[in-house]
């Protein structure tokens, strides 16, 4: 028979018998070259290891960390313990009957968290000395369930007498590690521990169930750290463009660096120690997370080679020990900024968002109002209750009272025979967005207005009050005081939307923000097209940073996706739209809205510079429609709708533009 691959799992549970030779172990009377079955080898091996490590058979009770140390250590895995207590806790929910604990320890084996049934608790405590703050790695305590996981690197069944101190033989303990997102490191354990009398297998599939949700939370966190590091590289490598620089993650491994040989080199050899030798740093930067003081990675600036000439004055360049440029971006949500009012915005968002109050938000189209809602209800006391999103502009005024309110059976002719539930009934404890909340008519304004007074309202078609409980976030691009001047808009209202109102700057007043979306989405839509690695030249930030982006963020990202297909692996100029590179006057106000038509307009003109950016790109009419997931006669008729001459930009006939 084989050895399992997994130690403690898959064999059969021999208490008597593993007692039996546990006592002749320690009582010297085995013969250690006798042959045994592939269990009482493995169990063998073990307790010899754990005697070699001169732990103290006779134990009864766990070492616990002084105070202080406990404290250290705790304030280390403030991450683990956020991510990992709120599922744990949640897990307990289900096992109110099972006399057992579930423990969280972090990567050296020291007890971060308990729960479980009270009684339970209390016996670990004072029969073993396994509370928060005691130590359970192997060397200390020999195998069990914590210490063994953390020491194999693999789930583990430890039950009774398969403990090498006596003090633990009356505990069954399944474990299981917690993974960083390379699969590799250790970053704590997960450990259900029950009375010897209660050993159940479902155990350890518990722990290894628990220990991947805290491992899928944490991926996550790390791939939000990631982008972080990559806004920071992309940031400092504008601030220091002469400068090689890589960034490294919160393990110290090189996350990105700047694409030349050296650094190729540099990372090929980078081992925990950091940089190799032969290759100078000039200095380190911390990157830290908003909010959160510990760093996350650091950006290292390598010393210039020898024989390195200054092509740059040593005053144009500024000084690396300032870090404010790559610590200056900040997200809320998905919305980054390193603008000092909207990086300002977000933390007074942050505690906006803890408090139930309706919240209106005022900016141009295209500049993330929806994204900030989401963000906000994401935040608040309410996150756990739905989210819903309404466009208000783009609701009938015949249907809007039903849309908001519902309908009961036989309200209307067309109407659904059960009824239906309306936005304030669907929302029901969580949070409804208004967005375009200028666009409402009178009569929706009035009818508004009074479920925001006392929360009442009735389904069309109903004389039955009901009460609606939830949150209103508005939005809109309008400036509502003119509507209200106008006649246009209830004052009353008004005041009942802004009990806190916040602006989003446009993109033209946050110019630093403009090479950050760039980015941001260049690599989202890397993503999205499944295309390899993307550089922007400097040339094409530079005509990026120069326009003055009427549509805002929702302009760059279309330009950004147009660049992106159009591109080979690099974005150049080239590859940006036409109106781009022709900057608007910064004298122009920004419409409002746009013009009849105008809507379409810009449609059409996008679906052209895509087309045409892949005919350039490919310069075969079969591959473009390949690319584009269309049929070839849809893109011919695409061609002529959009006065498109293939052979303009595939260099050849149009016969020859066909391809194969």
């Amino acid at each position: 028979m084989k050895p399992h691959l997994s130690p403690y799992v898959g064999f059969h549970k021999d208490v008597r018998g593993v007692r039996g030779l546990w006592e002749r172990f320690n009582a010297g009377l085995l013969d250690l070259e006798e042959r045994r079955t592939p269990y009482q080898q493995m169990l063998l091996g073990e307790w010899q290891r754990c005697s070699a490590l001169g732990v103290d058979v006779a134990m009864t009770k766990g070492r616990r960390l002084s105070d202080s140390e406990f404290r250290l250590r705790r304030e280390a895995e403030q991450l683990l313990l956020e991510t990992s207590v709120p599922i744990v806790q949640d897990v307990s929910r289900f096992l109110v009957d099972v006399p057992g604990i579930m423990i969280l320890t972090e990567r050296t084996g020291t007890v971060l968290h308990i729960t479980g049934d009270p009684a339970v608790r209390e016996r670990a405590a004072s029969l073993t000395g396994i509370v928060e703050g005691s130590h359970w790695d192997e060397l200390t305590a020999g195998t069990n369930g914590m210490g063994t996981a953390l020491s194999k690197g693999q789930p583990v069944h430890v039950y009774a007498t398969e403990h090498f101190c006596e003090g633990w033989h009356s505990w069954s303990c399944a474990a299981a590690p917690i993974f960083d997102s390379d699969g590799q490191t250790v970053l704590g354990i997960i450990d259900f521990t029950t009375v010897e009398s209660d050993f159940r297998d479902q155990a350890l599939g518990l722990t290894v169930s628990v220990a991947k949700s805290i491992q899928a939370r944490m991926a996550l966190h790390r791939e939000l750290e990631r982008r972080r590091l990559l806004a920071a590289f992309s940031e400092a490598a504008r601030r220091y463009p002469h400068d090689d620089m890589i960034v490294v993650d919160h393990a110290h491994r090189p996350v990105i660096h700047t694409p030349n040989e050296r650094c190729r080199q540099i990372v090929e050899r980078w081992g925990p120690g950091g940089c190799p030798g032969g290759f100078g740093v000039q200095a380190k930067i911390e990157v830290t997370a908003p909010g959160q003081a510990a760093p996350i990675g650091t950006l290292v600036l390598l010393a210039k080679p020898s024989g390195y000439q200054k092509v740059f004055r040593q005053e144009d360049r500024p000084p690396p020990a300032r870090t404010t440029a790559v610590d200056a971006v900040a997200r809320f949500g998905d919305f980054m900024s390193c603008d000092a009012d909207t990086r300002r915005m977000f933390e007074e968002l942050e505690r906006i968002a803890r408090s139930d109050v309706n919240l209106l938000i005022i900016g141009e189209t295209g500049t993330g109002k929806e994204l900030l809602a989401r963000q906000v209800h994401a935040c608040s006391p309410r996150r756990n209750e739905p989210y819903l999103a309404v466009n208000c502009g783009a609701i009938s005024e015949h249907l809007m009272e039903s849309t908001f309110f519902g309908y009961v059976k036989g309200a209307f002719s067309g109407a659904d025979p059960r009824g239906r539930a309306g936005y304030f009934e669907s929302a029901q404890g969580g949070t409804l967005f208004l967005d375009e909340v200028g666009e409402l008519p009178p009569a929706m304004q009035a009818a508004l207005l009074r479920v925001l007074e006392d929360g009442s309202f009735q389904r069309v078609g109903s004389c039955e009050t009901r009460r609606a409980s939830c949150r209103i976030i508005a939005a809109t691009h309008r400036n509502l005081e003119q509507l209200i001047a106008e006649g246009r808009f209830r004052q009353d209202l008004y005041y009942r939307l802004k009990v806190v109102q916040r602006s989003i700057k446009p993109l033209r007043e946050r110019p630093c923000d403009i090479p950050l979306l760039a980015r941001q989405f260049a690599e989202s839509l890397r993503r999205k097209h499944q295309l390899d690695e993307l550089t922007i030249t400097p040339e094409a930030y530079e005509a990026l940073s120069r326009y003055n982006w009427p549509g805002n963020a929702r302009e760059v990202r279309n330009t950004m996706e147009a660049a992106v297909l159009c591109s080979d692996g690099v974005i150049t100029v080239d590859c940006l739209p036409p109106e781009v590179l022709r900057p608007i006057s910064p004298e122009a106000p920004p419409a409002e809205g746009p013009a009849p038509g105008e809507g379409m307009a810009s449609v059409r003109e996008y679906e052209r510079q895509i087309i045409v950016g892949m005919l350039r790109k490919f310069r075969k009419v079969n591959q473009v429609a390949q690319a584009l997931g269309m049929a070839r006669s849809t893109l011919y008729r695409k061609f002529g709708e959009l006065d498109i001459r293939p052979a303009d930009y595939t260099g050849g006939a149009s016969g020859e533009a066909d391809g194969a």
